[in-house]
């Protein structure tokens, strides 16, 4: 009993104030500036305080001690105080409204968390430039002596910049003095939440019509907006293929642990989540940065600086995703202007079970406890004795490594932290870049600053007003020379040594679980047993041999969610010193070098591997957010496979392994098409956007004598709007598989074509087909796989492990020799499918067949057109493979090529433009000579040459001379673009010499007839033209190549092979002799 009284009486009394009855401390916060007038009221109660509404309470917490203590999820969990329930009436259980308990936070944060990792944020720096754009267009014609509402600017910016990143939703609020309706309905909508927290429900309900009328029409046009968006995504799913956002995640992305998608009703409350809180925030940071900088010239002077260097004064040079990364002192601007005014300014949770806080205030369960930001970063046991000072050096690395990480939290704690951090310092840094860049503020003499709450903090009515920056005003820096790293990559598989390679990964945004795959693959290529999992699928039975690979990234200073249990089995378990003495590894830490718990837990795996024997074969590698990313891993991976291929020899593996079937189908049955759902599409690889065809026509004569059995069109494409390309391009085009191929296919596995199937995957190894999602099987085989490669020896031999009749096995396994397998699978160009309908015995599964298609890939053409001549299109040509097949059975159609041919005007084909880092391109001076050979469809990329000449010409410039040598068979017959190119010699942008091979007896190649005009030809050289090649690169180029030498040593005097050979070698390396070719 004494030690009882002596235990209770180390408990103290929370601080207070004064209560009315009934009420409580209702009227002394009731106001329309709740949080600062916590504030005061936390000045008078100190560290800890409770203040009384009714029958409850909220304990307010400013300290830093107790605030750490309450950032233990373990034993507290996220609170919805009395604003945000009040909000859940239009956004329901979103994000940021939702319960840790229910089902659909869960599932949300699963599927938007990969949207919010460091590539994803990357790939909406393109969108995030556009809308800065937007503002400053807006800026440009502001006179400098006028004032505006910069905080309503900023709203404007980082609301157009959500919903076009998000929803692809363009608002448009530029284009309006008026806010958009939207904003306005937003903002009313809150403040009236702001409203009714404080009255009771008789209050709410009955005495304020007007008010609720107001609030139910705001409610209702926000939830039609978004309604609207969602409608017009799920009806033209076509027209958002490319699309990588928010949305398409929401609507195609499934929860990994529960299978599940979200519904239509939560897809709701997550847009209105990322609309409300993806703008409202970062346009208050932003609008406290401004005003901070402006307040203290030292500071503006010194992110000045840093802009002139990293962005550079050319104002009309937008920046790039590294430029912006590099901008320190603006992000360290913004930490402090969180830090002072955190836009979300306080964070609720509550305690699991009853429990004592700093070991002296007893706090019962579910007690709401509220983290009061704005004192909480003032308090001066971390931040000094002038932490009510702006000071951007409290987040130089030197200050941040000092700190402990859990002393600044503008972004909340723990799982519950705001997921959108890296897209709203990235949006913040870049506009206050670019506006830097430009502009110098000032605010009026008078201007006091207040600050405005919603359930957000800004500055209230903060006018502004711009002026140019001039020359003299800016400091001019010498700029570094950039390097780059690349990567050696193994050319051919190696043998199967199947020594065991084990890519493990952490990961919440998904960057270290890409990174383990690229491991995986790399490995399986270098011959070992790769296989890809979670670290924490390892926990107790930790590898004892091979080698092993971890790459992992510190979740505010602990492991990833899929990390966790590993980490906490590592740090407890019980192993002996030399448990992991045969076993080899290395580890790659992700993370951000601006938090101190930078590799926080890379490190420590790190180390521990090593106290328990393991071997680090190579040293870990560390990849930062805030710089190039990819580029560090790309480097690191160099290093580890030159010092695996050493350690472990990569023997050639002593005898073939039948393989284990890679994946499991659920076979759903049939589904009429009046019934059936939407197919998933696949993943976007390569940037593709839907082109429109708008002409599809045949280039050859089908009509007369010399009717052409062959096919070359002409197709002209409609450029998506944010899509240009340069004369010298490539067309990178996804093409289907041919609808008559998968109905064979179909037929051979006896699937009908209304079947759907659900894929799942027995082995952790990289997939491009959908899993865990029905899908139709004819789309399957249609959009996913290469139907038509040569089938790989390994493959023959699984062909032959699944046949039982002992005729066609034996046949099957004699193609397995090399010779046999040359000879009869590789120059007949045979596919599994020809296999299969060769030997009908073999009973191949139809799950083992998907796993050895490959993904389809693009094929690529040169772009026949010139962007000079017409911006809005490009044109393609496409000479279409149809011919006797290799194998003797049948007609051979290329995948592309066909798919191509019977497109029609209004249908779109998935593609990108590629450029091909070449130097193919027309001279930069027009005025340079050109010689031109190409062949048939190798005269695509001249075509586009000569448009923009004769564009060029019909500007008034001046073109230097040009001849063009083009081979085709008849000139009745696939002389494409004949009467284009006579028009274009007639107006002198271009000399035609063809090569007609089947016109005589006597075959004649663009050889031959450069031969022929040898003299000519070497006029132009002597004259300084650049030659260039582009076509077969089996027999055409070599010839043509041969030609220009044997020229070389016929207008030369006694010159020699050699000679000749170091002639043709330096033109190349002078850039005036280029090729363009392909295999035949």
């Amino acid at each position: 009993m004494e030690k009882s009284a002596s235990t209770k009486s180390h408990f103290l009394p929370i601080p207070h104030l004064p209560k009315y009855p009934i009420v409580g401390n209702l009227f002394q916060v009731a106001s329309n500036t709740p949080t600062q007038t916590v504030m005061r009221i936390a000045d008078k109660l100190g560290d800890i305080g409770e203040i009384f509404f009714f029958k409850h309470s909220i304990i307010v917490l400013s300290s830093f001690a107790l605030v750490k203590e309450v950032c233990d999820e373990q034993r507290f969990d996220k609170n919805l105080v009395k604003g945000l329930l009040e909000v859940r009436d239009f956004v329901g259980d979103g994000l940021f409204t939702a319960w840790t308990s229910e089902p659909n936070w869960q599932k949300a944060h699963n599927i938007m968390l990969p949207g919010m990792g460091t590539r994803s944020v990357k790939g909406y720096f393109p969108l995030m430039l556009e809308t800065a754009e937007s503002l400053l267009a807006k800026w440009h014609n502001i006179p400098e002596n006028k004032y505006f509402n910069l905080t309503d600017d900023m709203t404007r910016l980082t609301f157009d910049t959500i919903g076009l990143c998000g929803f692809d939703y363009r608002f448009n609020s530029f284009a309006s003095d008026e806010p958009h309706p939207f904003i306005k309905a937003m903002l009313n909508s809150l403040e009236d939440s702001m409203e009714r927290m404080y009255l009771f429900n008789f209050q709410k309900t009955y005495l304020r019509p007007f008010k609720n009328k107001r609030y139910r029409q705001s409610v209702d046009y926000m939830n039609k907006v978004v309604d609207d968006i969602i409608s017009e995504r799920k009806a033209n799913p076509e027209k958002y293929t490319s699309k990588a956002d928010f949305l398409s995640l929401m609507l195609n992305a499934v929860d990994k642990e529960t299978g599940e998608k979200l519904d239509d009703i939560n897809i709701r409350h997550q847009i209105l989540t990322f609309l409300i809180a993806g703008h409202e925030t970062t346009s208050g940071l932003l609008s406290f940065a401004f005003y901070y900088l402006m307040k203290h010239p030292e500071f503006l002077q010194k992110a000045y600086d840093e802009v002139d260097e990293v962005l550079g004064t050319d104002i009309h040079q937008p920046p790039n995703y590294q430029q912006v990364m590099d901008l320190k002192y603006i992000q360290q601007v913004l930490y402090e202007a969180l830090r002072l005014w955190p836009t979300a300014p306080a964070f609720s949770v509550y305690p699991k079970e009853d429990t004592v806080l700093a070991g002296k205030y007893k706090i019962r369960r579910r007690q709401p406890l509220v983290v009061l930001l704005p004192q909480f970063h003032r308090d001066k046991a971390v931040w000094g004795e002038n932490a009510d000072q702006f000071n951007p050096e409290n987040f130089s690395p030197e200050q941040v490594a000092q700190r402990d990480p859990d002393s600044f939290k503008p972004f909340g704690n723990g799982q519950r932290a705001c997921i959108g951090r890296q897209f709203a310092m990235l949006e913040a840094t870049l506009l206050m870049g670019l506006v830097l860049q430009r502009y110098k503020l000032s605010l009026p003499d008078n201007y006091q600053f207040k600050i405005k709450e919603t359930l957000s903090l800004k500055p209230d009515n903060l006018m502004v007003r711009i002026a140019k920056r001039q020359p003299h005003e800016r400091k001019v820096f010498a700029k570094p020379t950039p390097t780059t790293v690349a990567l050696t990559a193994t050319a051919q598989p190696l043998g199967q040594h199947n020594t065991p390679f084990w890519a493990l990964f952490g990961s919440n945004m998904g960057a270290s679980e890409d990174f383990a795959i690229q491991l995986a693959q790399q490995a399986t290529q270098l011959g070992f047993r790769a296989k890809v999992a979670a670290l924490d699928t390892l926990v107790g039975q930790m590898p004892t041999e091979g080698f092993l690979a971890i790459v992992t990234s510190t979740y505010n200073g602990t492991p990833p969610d899929n990390a966790a249990q590993f980490d906490a089995w590592l740090q407890t378990a019980s192993l002996p010193a030399d448990a992991l003495k045969n076993l080899s590894y290395t580890v790659f830490g992700c993370g951000n070098t601006q938090w101190q718990t930078f590799q926080k837990f890379p490190r420590f795996i790190d180390e521990k591997l090593e106290t328990l024997g393991a071997k680090r074969l190579f040293p870990r590698g560390e990849a930062d957010a805030s710089a190039d990313f990819d580029e560090a891993f790309e480097s690191w991976q160099t290093g580890l496979w030159h010092v695996l291929q050493k350690e472990f020899g990569l023997q050639q593996p002593t005898q073939n392994t039948k393989p284990s079937s890679l994946f499991t189908l659920q076979w759903l049955g049939d589904i009429a098409p009046s019934e059936q759902h939407q197919s998933p599409k696949p993943t976007l690889r390569y940037g593709e956007q839907p082109f429109e065809v708008l002409e599809n026509r045949e280039l050859h004569n089908k009509l007369g004598e010399w009717a052409s059995t062959r096919s070359t069109r002409h197709i002209s494409l409609a450029l998506p709007t944010d899509i240009t390309y340069q004369t010298g391009d490539h067309l990178g085009v996804v093409a289907e598989n041919s609808p008559a191929l998968v109905e064979k296919i179909l037929q051979r596995f006896q699937i009908n074509t209304n079947t759907w199937v659900q894929i799942s995957q027995n082995a952790d190894v990289p997939t491009h087909l959908p899993l865990h999602q029905p899908v139709a099987v004819n789309e399957l085989l249609t959009y996913f796989v290469e139907l038509q490669e040569p089938a790989t020896r390994k493959q023959v031999q699984q062909l032959a492990d699944a046949t039982e009749c002992p005729p066609e096995k034996l046949k099957l396994q004699a193609l397995c020799d090399d010779e046999a397998y040359k000879k009869e699978v590789v120059l007949k160009n045979l596919s599994v499918f020809d296999l299969l309908t060769t030997f009908q015995a073999c009973e191949l599964s139809f799950a083992d067949y998907l796993a050895m298609l490959p993904p389809l890939k693009p094929r690529y053409f040169s772009i026949s057109s010139s962007a000079l001549a017409n911006l809005q299109t490009c044109t393609i040509t496409v000479g279409v493979l149809e011919e006797p097949a290799f194998s003797g059975n049948g007609i051979f159609k290329g995948v592309c090529s066909n798919y191509l041919a019977g497109l029609k005007p209004g249908q779109t084909v998935r593609a990108y433009v590629k450029d091909a880092q070449s130097m193919f391109r027309l001279p930069a001076e027009p005025t340079v000579p050109m010689l031109m050979i190409g062949p048939g469809t190798g005269y695509a990329p001249f075509r586009g040459f000569l448009e923009e000449r004769a564009a060029l010409q019909a500007q008034g410039v001046e073109l230097g001379e040009a001849l063009l040598f083009f081979g085709c068979r008849h000139p009745e017959q696939d002389y494409i673009y004949r009467e284009e190119l006579a028009q274009w010699e007639a107006q002198g942008v271009v000399q035609v010499m063809p090569a007609f091979s089947r016109l005589n007896e006597q075959k004649n190649y663009v050889q031959h007839q450069l031969w022929e005009n040898r003299t000519t030809v070497w006029q132009f050289i002597e004259k300084g033209a650049k030659i260039y090649v582009c076509g077969d690169a089996a027999q055409m180029a070599p010839a043509v190549r041969a030609t220009f030498l044997q020229i070389y040593q016929t207008m030369q005097t006694s010159v020699s092979a050699s000679e000749a050979e170091q002639w043709l070698t330096k033109l190349s390396l002078e850039h005036r002799y280029l090729i363009d070719v392909w295999a035949s």
